[in-house]
């Protein structure tokens, strides 16, 4: 069988039943204010990378820490979302309930305050500069997905995502691999934009990971692996000299946003 990710009238044949279910769930804190639920599958990789072009990113005051073991890179982790059902705080539909984008995040400390936080520094969305103000408007924000297998078989996964920005931007990724039973986790995680450090999102998780591992790394489950990177920003970050850190997909993940 084939799968592929709910649609547009799909997810509209949801809302009512969600928005019901959704609303009995929420807890409202007097300091919060409930903004968003969305329901996701996402793919994330994280690479070391050269340290400079990722602080050049970074609000004055702010820096990545380098990686102890490999002086002049630093950690950035890259997500790719699959939006597929996402409502308002009175359980309607924000725009068309569904959208795909990418996001580039990292952890970041303030130098004065030795502050640390969860920093989203670019990425590339269909609905603009989003949120955060710092994605690349989209000319393309493409993910397809397929899922095969037998009775209990853990069967095969091949995806494939393509992000291009107006700046001539791009990234391409593309997977097929085994998957195994994923670890549950709950997190609540405070996001804040690089563009606006003021600025900040609570995020309430209850998600699903698999650990895909690295190519040609024992125990991987991945049995293709293709990336490629290109543009006026991405080439920079993506020069060649990238480490692959891991590869993890998130087939089901659940968020609650509030404000701050």
């Amino acid at each position: 069988m084939r799968y592929k990710s709910l649609t547009q009238t799909a997810a509209g044949h949801c809302l009512a039943a969600l928005a019901l279910m959704i609303t009995a769930n929420f807890a409202f804190s007097a300091e919060q204010t409930y903004e968003e639920w969305s329901a996701e599958t996402r793919t994330s990789l994280n690479f070391r990378v050269n340290a400079d072009v990722v602080n050049a990113l970074l609000p004055a005051g702010w820096q990545v820490p380098e990686v102890a073991e490999s002086p002049g890179r630093v950690n950035l982790g890259l997500t790719f979302m699959d939006r597929h059902v996402v409502l308002n705080a009175h359980g309607e539909a924000i725009g068309s309930g569904t959208s795909r984008y990418m996001v580039m995040s990292v952890q970041a400390r303030n130098q004065a305050s030795g502050q640390s936080s969860v920093m989203i520094i670019n990425g590339v969305s269909p609905e603009g500069t989003g949120s955060y103000e710092v994605y690349q408007p989209a000319t393309e924000a493409s993910a397809s997905r397929s899922v095969s297998g037998h009775g209990t078989e853990t069967g095969l996964v091949e995806e494939t995502w393509q992000m291009t920005a107006i700046s001539g931007d791009s990234i391409r990724l593309h997977l097929h691999y085994e998957p195994a039973p994923p670890t549950r986790r709950q997190a609540t995680l405070v996001i804040r934009s690089a563009k606006n450090t003021d600025y900040t999102r609570t995020y309430k998780i209850d998600q699903a990971t698999d650990a895909l591992g690295t190519p040609g790394a024992p125990n991987s489950r991945l049995h293709r692996y293709e990336f490629t990177a290109e543009g006026p920003l991405f080439s920079k970050i993506f020069d060649g000299t990238e480490q692959l850190q891991s590869v993890t997909s998130t087939p089901w993940y659940h968020r609650e946003i509030y404000i701050p």
